[in-house]
């Protein structure tokens, strides 16, 4: 065995009563429901390190992105493009967006907390630093298992073809619609220490972290996800990071049926027993250290406004307070501005021996894409996770541009169609490079 070692460790990132809430600018935090984390696994071998962080939040753009990636490098020796921040995507924690945060200032906006971003950027610097103190040997087992009732497709369709947006708390006629086109499946990475005893676990899921809230809440809560890994974490001892999935058009709205609090609750237990399902039920893999690759992809993105005109616009949204619009139009500023840097996706994948591979894309990528990677992947079980970096934000198929809708029309969707398709090939052609 190339000596594959495994360390975790976590820190509480709760933003304090008061602050923004996710994409705030008008509200503020009035309820915690439950804390906020940042939870690290740091895997190593003789080939190299790479740390995998699953943070509680909304959103982690590109500037903040980057500042916590060339923190924890200078802390840890673990090169900036090995740090991966995946962001769960509830919509009741922090948007943390630098570059949103410098535009908004002079009309006295703030879509996230200074001190509490700060704050993150240390708490995840400390966090990896634990974690690569923390390795041991160990051995990989996986398993998947079954999620009901929680991921419904966010695009069903009308009896009449039409493509509708079933997003949040949706009327009765749009839960009523078929469930669509889902993963129903955790996926589960067990690690073991030489004693047998668990270390800790990846878990992957696609959803969108919803149940909680219902347009800009104003509580703090890590939604199903974190009700679920609580209830895990307390039966299993080990802590979990969770890589969000390709959740891009997958989310909660199909199923809930109570209260923000009550659908909270009943479907982060339902999370669990899916989860447990899988850790139950996973099997030992070959063992195979660690294999690292890495691309960042030039896309094709639609032409934007010139630049005076886009600052115009969002000057004028955010003077007249128009709250649909600053936000869409400050993150399409701050991507015309740097299109040259930024827009390309950067693509990780990391194999875990001869069976088992992981996929890591940014943006808000469709489902379809990250079960493209995993029909293409040499590997017996890859899991895709995305939303490393939220900058380019939706990334559809081209099959859904003809439809419409919030994914495709809603002002935060720049790339054309086909270039998710080509993200999904590199993808697979990093898999197939690093397999042979």
């Amino acid at each position: 065995m190339d000596g594959l070692r495994a360390g975790f460790a976590r820190r509480d990132i709760t933003q304090p009563l008061g602050t923004p809430s996710s994409l705030g600018l008008f509200t503020a935090v009035s309820e915690i429901w439950g804390p906020l984390t940042a939870t690290v696994v740091v895997l190593e071998s003789e080939a190299g390190r790479i740390a995998l962080v699953g943070l509680d939040l909304c959103g982690l753009l590109e500037a903040s992105h980057r500042a916590i990636r060339e923190a924890v490098a200078a802390a840890t020796g673990i090169p900036a493009g090995d740090v991966v921040l995946n962001v769960s995507h509830s919509h009741s924690a922090p948007y943390i967006s630098a570059d949103l945060q410098e535009l908004l200032r002079p009309f006295g906006l703030r879509v996230h907390d200074d001190d509490h971003a700060a704050w993150l950027e240390q708490a995840v610097v400390e966090a990896v630093a634990e974690a690569a103190d923390r390795a041991v040997p160990v051995r990989v087992a996986v398993g998947r298992g079954l999620v009901e009732r929680v991921a419904g497709n966010r695009r069903p369709r009308l009896p009449d073809g039409r493509t509708v947006h079933r997003y949040g708390r949706p009327p009765d006629e749009l839960r009523a619609l078929p469930e669509g086109l889902i993963d129903p499946e955790v996926a589960v990475v067990r690690f073991d220490g030489r004693d047998r005893r668990p270390v800790g676990a990846l878990l992957s899921y696609s959803c969108h972290p919803t149940a909680s809230g219902l347009g800009i809440p104003t509580n703090v809560s890590a939604d199903f996800v974190g009700h679920g890994r609580t209830t895990i974490e307390a039966e299993f001892g080990m802590p979990c990071v969770f890589l969000q999935g390709c959740a891009g058009n997958q989310g909660t709205g199909k199923w809930v049926s109570g209260t923000p609090w009550q659908d909270t609750v009943a479907m982060g237990e339902r999370f669990a027993r899916g989860v447990a399902e899988g850790l139950g039920s996973a099997r030992p893999i070959a063992d195979g250290g660690l294999r690292i690759g890495r691309s960042r992809l030039p896309l094709q993105l639609d032409p934007f406004p010139p630049l005076p005109e886009l600052e115009e616009r969002f000057a004028r949204a955010a003077t007249e307070r128009e709250f649909a619009d600053i936000v869409s139009l400050g993150d399409a500023l701050v991507l015309a501005r740097r299109i040259d840097k930024l827009g390309s996706a950067p693509i990780t994948t990391i194999a875990l021996g001869p069976e088992l591979a992981l996929a890591v894309l940014p943006g808000e990528v469709f489902l379809e894409h990250g079960q493209a990677v995993r029909r293409g992947s040499p590997y017996a079980e890859t899991i895709v996770a995305a939303y490393n970096d939220n900058t380019l934000q939706y990334i559809p198929t081209a099959a859904a541009f003809p439809d419409g809708e919030y994914e495709v029309d809603g002002g935060w969707r720049y790339i054309r169609p086909g270039e998710g398709e080509r993200m999904a090939d590199e993808a697979v052609r990093l898999l197939v490079e690093q397999s042979a």
